[in-house]
């Protein structure tokens, strides 16, 4: 029992006010008509006036109404321990149900949950129960507690999702969860028991919580299944590979849809893997949403539709800003931008001091071969195009000792030179290939430096590329929305011979994706994957699942977003700048319905049921209860209504006879 506002009690002191009223009737004599007082002596007389208590039940009432009054205010609190693992109890028993691709063969997952109903009913009475459900993660499907209906009702709720389940990753999410649950635990797992959902490790089924494994196989046989392993874009068409799992032979029709419409169709009639050849469809601009459709009786439904996004974007234009149109490094960038297969760059050559600064604005990106040659025009139109979202690549030419800052960047010498005589050179040290612009590139390690300009590494700098002297080689830097890309060496094969190795192609490649952000965003995703907004260009805007639903509230569109891609099909985000297609499949993993040996069940059963009991017990523990408070101002408020009512009654039946001896 406690009070959440104690401090209202000192109002308690007003129940002296009806005492003081109660005492204030007055008991006088009684007077008498007399003809003459002229003859009547005087004398003094003194009168005792007579006070007590009158009305006793209405003080009650009005004593009770203040204190009922009070104590509403001080809203008094009872706390009680929940009922729910009152009373001695033999263990804990999880009911897991598979909820997995997998399990939406005909009549399995209605298998499993009669298998469920049938592990409920014959736990004792006196355990603790729970239902679980298990996917991508595990699910709590209800509270635990010994009401036995109240988790056949659970089961209920269950549905098959379209994630793939790995039992290794189940089994750490139910071991962290019988850490606090009432020991012996032990765990009822009903599922089909996919071969393709052993974890690498067989230690990892083996919780040290469980003392106690009992398995429940569903849908047994010898299921056979279609699916579509990849979709490969060729130059005269599109690949698509297939997978039969079982030895009966199907027929199946295999459509190809672009976009919703149905453009060609094959038949299909044997098992095993095999490719088909479609030819090469007419894109329309922008995302194009391609299905491959097997229409079949297998037994897994769920898989027979493979989702992939075709991108068909018209050329981007690459400004090149040099002052020597025809010198070595427009040759080299040139020839390595209109080299990338699948993205098409082409370059567009501006003589600096020859083109109009404000065409800078038309362009998502911009190369400059050599950034100590800007003059102090360029470098304010490059500075205002880099803060506006734009991005910059930039090369530090030979002109680069004789300046004292850099233009654009405002990177200052530092006091050390990198300065090779003779035949020595200097090898690329550090290469961050975590970052997104050198993860795809190898060969730094072959790029021989003679000399480079070093610099001092500024605030808000991030050195991707570091020579073997620790100094800096590729520098990434934030203006604004915009980055600028500053590689310290120059383009001649004089400082270097960076140009000629075949990783200088490939930088050159995945730095044109980088900064124009075609590979911001990945397009083809697995059930289960999060999208974050950031990737496709901006940290809010609304998605629209592939039942045409919105994922975002209005509220959620407004701040940046992890979007949990639950669903297989297209996914659609919509922002300011672009709508942008996301293709989602279910795992490959789930298309294959070979199960579990017998064999295997019996080691996992034996593993569990070999522990020490004394270990398993000491790793759980009863959970900590809290109590449960109950508010009671509610009651005390209903009380004081009742109680006004009779004081009014009350006390008016009382002052009826004063009113009528007056009149």
């Amino acid at each position: 029992m406690a009070l959440l506002a104690p401090l209202f009690l000192l109002g308690a002191l007003a129940i002296g006010l009806p005492f003081w009223l109660h005492r204030l009737k007055t008991q006088s004599s009684v007077r008498q008509p007399f003809s003459s007082a002229m003859l009547l002596e005087s004398s003094e007389q003194q009168v005792h006036l007579q006070k007590k208590l009158k009305y006793f039940v209405l003080l009650a009432l009005r004593v009770a109404l203040l204190v009922l009054l009070v104590l509403a205010f001080a809203k008094p609190v009872f706390y009680h321990s929940p009922g729910v693992l009152a009373g001695e109890v033999s263990g804990t028993h999880l009911i897991l149900v598979d909820t997995s691709v997998s399990m939406s063969r005909a009549g399995v997952f209605s298998q499993a949950i009669g298998a469920a109903r049938r592990a409920i009913d014959a736990v004792p009475n006196d355990a603790l129960l729970q239902v679980l459900s298990a996917d991508g993660s595990l699910h709590l499907a209800s509270d635990l507690s010994g009401e036995k209906q109240a988790h056949r009702a659970a089961l209920s709720t269950l549905s098959v999702s379209a994630l793939h389940l790995d039992l290794g990753d189940m089994m750490k999410s139910v071991d962290r969860l019988a850490e606090s649950l009432p020991a012996p635990v032990t765990l009822h797992v009903i599922s089909d028991f996919q071969a393709s959902a052993m974890p690498v490790r067989f230690s990892d089924l083996v919780s040290s919580r469980i003392p106690e494994l009992i398995p429940y196989v569903v849908g047994t046989g010898t299921p056979f299944n279609w699916s579509v392993e990849y979709v490969r874009e060729t130059a005269t068409g599109l690949d698509v590979a297939l997978s039969g799992y079982g030895d009966r032979e199907r027929v199946a029709d295999v459509e190809l849809v672009l976009n919703g419409a149905v453009i060609e169709s094959r038949g299909l009639s044997v098992t095993g893997p095999q490719v088909i050849q479609f030819a090469k469809p007419e894109y329309a601009e922008g995302d194009n949403q391609l299905a491959i459709r097997i229409i079949t009786d297998d037994d897994l439904q769920a898989d027979n539709e493979r989702f992939h996004i075709i991108e068909k974007t018209p050329p981007i234009e690459v400004p090149l800003i040099t002052y020597a149109s025809e010198g070595l490094p427009v040759t080299y960038l040139s020839a390595a931008l209109e080299s990338a297969s699948g993205d098409a760059f082409v370059v567009q050559t501006l003589v600096a001091g020859q083109f109009d600064l404000r065409v800078l604005s038309r362009y998502t990106w911009a190369v400059v071969d050599d950034i100590s040659s800007v003059d102090a025009e360029l470098s304010a139109a490059l500075i205002d195009f880099l803060q506006g979202g734009g991005s910059v690549l930039a090369f530090a030419g030979q002109r680069a000792f004789e300046l004292e800052t850099l233009p654009v960047s405002g990177h200052r010498h530092s006091p050390t030179n990198v300065d090779i005589d003779g035949n020595q050179f200097l090898s690329v040290g550090q290469v961050d290939s975590g970052h997104p612009l050198l993860s795809q590139t190898e060969g730094w390690h072959n790029v021989n430096v003679s000399r480079s300009m070093p610099v001092e590494v500024l605030d808000g700098d991030k050195v991707l590329i570091r020579l073997e002297n620790n100094e800096p080689f590729l520098i990434e830097r934030r203006f604004g929305e915009g980055r600028l890309l500053l590689v310290l060496g120059g383009l001649n094969n004089r400082w270097n011979d960076f140009p000629v190795h075949p990783v200088f192609v490939s930088f050159i490649i995945e730095t044109a994706r980088y900064l124009s952000g075609t590979h911001d965003i990945s397009k083809m995703h697995t059930a289960g994957d999060t999208l974050s907004l950031a990737q496709v260009g901006s940290v809010s805007g609304q998605v629209v699942d592939p039942d045409g639903n919105r994922v975002l509230s209005l509220a959620d569109t407004t701040r940046e977003q992890q979007i949990k891609l639950n669903k297989p099909g297209f996914y659609t985000v919509y922002t300011t700048e672009k709508e942008v297609s996301i293709a989602v499949n279910i795992d490959a993993l789930e298309s294959d319905l070979q199960t579990i040996s017998q064999e295997v069940l019996d080691r996992w059963q034996d593993a569990t049921a070999g522990q020490d009991p004394a270990v398993a017990v000491a790793g759980s523990r009863v959970p900590d209860q809290e109590p449960v408070p109950t508010e009671l101002w509610h009651w005390l408020l209903l009380l004081l209504a009742l109680v006004i009512i009779g004081e009014s009654v009350l006390g008016n039946t009382y002052l009826n006879p004063r009113r009528a001896e007056q009149g």
